[in-house]
């Protein structure tokens, strides 16, 4: 009758709760009076092993162990708090010498005393609830403690894997790219990964590619990522800068440095980034003389203002753009191999639009909804137009493309565009809009197609247009490779 009193003092609710639990009534005196079926297969032991036996024959059984780890709390309430906590950190991180034993506690506290541990025998991670059951019209007399021993190894299984999941995402989500960055062939999602994976490291990056591939683009996708993001970022022009000012620009100077110096001296861009990001643009122009003081603030982290003798310490971050072939202008005397080697610490090299024509509808997708939101326009692409600019070669490559889809939206009285609209944009004439829209190395490429072109229908041969064009047979090939050309076979 003892035990039907006491497990009677168990409300339906409680013993509802814990149905597949190990569950075993503890007397004060120590001996197990009861324990159910399920302690076989979480505590390791059968229910017939343990009723008689006190709590102390438990631990020497092995049921628990010595070094234990323990999370606890007190009454029923405080077991979902447990349960966060245990995805919060590492059961691993919470190791207790001498651990505490609950159903003592129970007894002790006279209140239900919960916890988290790894048994012994089995190694589970397990919940415990040890609820103390008062003598029946006595509220502060406890003579026995029913002990919940919940498994919770398919939720340690299930935070695993949802961490798993979240480090995944996280991952995907590093690889989510601003509305500026568009592409996804397997060369931009190389290039991305490439982002992703050294945007956080301060190392140098040399991004290469020819004119109009998106290689500043890169660069800011880089600072956008990488912990100076909100710090200073200058972008260089090296081909902008007269070289007898190179110096001064980059280092700064002092006072009186030289004559027309300004009276207080001035800064360098070099210094006014400091703790930052500096972009040098087409950093293959930089005179010799420059890149040697370059080399040294790369190796050092420290300039030397013009006119001046004490070394400043700056920190900087140093990305530079180029679309020459800076191997080629080392092997030809034209660019420091030291410098180089310092630069190219990653390399980022852009493939021509050519190469990617994967991309060419997302792109004038991307391009047609910024300018059509530009322009207060409601234009979109009949299915050829789209087909004929994914047949173009865009020698211009993303920049070429990008203003031609501006001038698609800009010209013309309908919404749609069509395939002649865009034949006429891409072979109409051009050349003056893109001296004043775009570089003039975009114009020389586009005329240069043009004349090439032009002259592979007349003359067939590239050994006859060379001859006709008077260069030589290699330049033409060159050439027509670079501006996506199609020669007859010579």
């Amino acid at each position: 009758m003892e035990k039907e009193f006491y497990l009677s003092q168990l409300s339906p609710i409680k013993m509802g709760e814990f149905t597949g639990d190990a569950v075993y009534i503890v007397s004060k005196d120590g001996p197990i009076i009861d324990a159910n079926g399920p302690c076989l297969n979480i505590l390791g032991v059968s229910k017939e092993e343990i009723i008689g036996k006190t709590i102390s024959d438990l631990w020497n059984m092995g049921v628990f162990r010595e070094k234990n780890n323990f999370f606890l709390g007190y009454d029923e309430y405080a077991v979902p708090q447990l349960l966060r906590k245990l995805n919060e950190v590492d059961l691993e991180e919470f190791n207790v010498e001498n651990a505490p034993r609950l159903s003592d506690l129970a007894f002790n506290e006279k209140k239900t005393v919960c916890g988290v541990t790894r048994l012994g025998n089995t190694e589970k991670v397990v919940l415990f609830i040890s609820i103390p059951i008062f003598k029946s019209g006595a509220e502060k007399e406890v003579t026995h403690v029913a002990a919940v021993v919940r498994d919770l190894t398919d939720v340690i299984e299930l935070k695993n894997k949802i961490n798993k999941v979240e480090q995944n995402l996280d991952y995907y989500k590093k690889l989510q790219f601003r509305d500026t960055f568009i592409g996804d062939s397997q060369c931009m999602r190389k290039i991305k990964y490439l982002i992703s994976q050294t945007a956080g490291i301060d190392t140098t990056v040399l991004i290469s590619g020819e004119t109009g591939t998106g290689k500043e683009v890169v660069a800011k996708e880089i600072l956008m990522r990488s912990n100076r993001k909100d710090k200073h970022y200058i972008r260089i022009n090296c081909g902008a800068i007269p070289e007898n000012l190179f110096e001064s620009e980059l280092f700064g100077y002092e006072k009186g440095a030289f004559t027309g110096a300004l009276q207080k001296g001035k800064t360098g861009l070099l210094e006014m980034a400091n703790g930052g990001t500096v972009l040098l643009d087409e950093v293959e122009v930089l005179p010799m003389s420059m890149q040697a003081k370059l080399l040294r603030t790369l190796q050092e982290h420290e300039i030397i203002r013009v006119g001046g003798t004490e070394n400043v310490k700056i920190d900087v971050r140093i990305l530079a753009t180029t679309n020459m072939d800076l191997e080629e202008m080392v092997a030809n005397k034209q660019f420091r191999e030291d410098l180089f080697y310092r630069l190219n610490v990653i390399t980022i090299k852009i493939p021509p639009l050519r190469e990617r024509g994967e991309d060419i509808t997302s792109l004038a997708n991307a391009f047609l909804n910024k300018f059509n939101e530009k322009y207060k326009k409601s234009k979109y692409y009949e299915p050829a137009a789209i087909t004929r600019m994914e047949m173009h070669s865009w020698p211009g490559n993303v920049r070429d493309l990008e203003h031609t889809v501006e001038r698609l939206v800009v010209i013309g009285d309908g919404n749609k565009i069509t395939k002649d609209e865009v034949e006429l944009a891409i072979n109409g004439e051009r050349v003056s809009m893109d001296v004043n829209l775009e570089s003039l190395q975009h114009a020389v490429d586009v005329t240069e197609k043009r004349v090439i072109e032009n002259a592979v229908k007349k003359y067939k041969s590239s050994r006859k247009v060379a001859e006709v064009l008077g260069v030589s047979q290699p330049t033409i090939i060159r050439k027509a490779k670079r501006l996506g050309i199609k020669l007859n076979q010579d």
